[in-house]
């Protein structure tokens, strides 16, 4: 697998379509951090993700999306190795703490792979929605 940086000049109109592609809201360019990454296998991309800046030693892992288009073999590990390459791109960046939040029916599956610890706040105002934190060493 090979991860890149996103280009938002080349690679946002893929991942707007990646968007539609699951029925979820399309998000202007600008609202996309500068740090953001992209995983591909046999020259097609697989996912991409973000890490975003704060004032502190918090960043904040978002916007993971995969390719739909592709099968399950084709997306296997994929996923994995674009949390392993945020993390390692938060921690070069001086963080220490990565956080993400996600639906708890869609975003269970990848923080978990790396011992992330949930809080989950299940409620009527957050709708099933965990925040997921991990410390980096």
């Amino acid at each position: 697998m090979n991860v890149r940086k996103f280009n938002k000049n080349n690679d946002y109109k893929e991942l707007c379509q990646w968007w539609v592609d699951w029925g979820v809201e399309v998000h202007p360019k600008e609202a996309l951090s500068n740090n953001g990454l992209i995983v591909s296998k046999d020259g097609i991309d697989i996912c991409s993700g973000f890490v975003y800046s704060t004032d502190s030693y918090i960043c904040f892992l978002e916007f993971a999306t995969m390719n739909r288009n592709t099968t399950k073999k084709q997306r296997e590990g994929a996923l994995a190795q674009l949390f392993t390459s945020a993390l390692e791109l938060a921690k070069s960046l001086g963080f220490k703490l990565a956080m993400t939040f996600g639906e708890d029916k869609h975003a269970r599956t990848a923080p978990k792979l790396y011992q992330w610890r949930e809080e989950n706040f299940n409620d009527a105002v957050s709708r099933n929605i965990s925040q997921y934190w991990k410390i980096l060493n």
